[in-house]
Formats: structure tokens, sequence, C-alpha cells
């Protein structure tokens, strides 16, 4: 599912991904990161951009990805 998701994002163009974290903020065993995307073309166009937030876990010393959801801020079609 997520393979196929991914194959989806590159064979709409996508080539490229630029991300800019806007916030960082750790608490205990726990940490959100609040950012930004552009997803960009061969061209290095831009084909998308928006917002994201993830949350990471820290298990047994390694900070690991947990959960994360990402938002369009462009205009749809």
């Amino acid at each position: 599912m997520i393979q196929g998701f991914w194959q989806g994002v590159l064979n709409m163009g996508v080539k490229g991904a630029k991300l800019q974290i806007v916030e960082l903020e750790e608490h205990g065993d726990a940490a959100y990161e609040v950012g930004k995307y552009a997803l960009l073309d061969t061209k290095a166009q831009t084909l998308d951009a928006g917002k994201y937030v993830v949350i990471w876990k820290r298990e047994q010393g390694q900070w690991k990805w947990h959960r994360d959801i990402w938002n369009s801020s462009m205009p749809q079609r």
C-alpha cells in the first residue's frame, strides 16, 4: 500500500522534495515536528506545496517516525 502510493507520486512526475522544518519540540520520549514541503518535477518546478506534522517516538534510544500528516496549500484544480 505505501509502496503503491509513492509509486503513484513518482508516476505523476514528482522527482524531488524539499522540506523546511519550522518548529521542532521534544517532550520526553516524544517529539513533534512542524514544517513546510514542496514536491518538485525534473526541472525543479513546484508541483505541490503545503505543510506537515510528524510525531516522533524514542524507542531504545533511537528516534522513530510514529505518525505524520501533510496537507497541500495549493488551490484545487
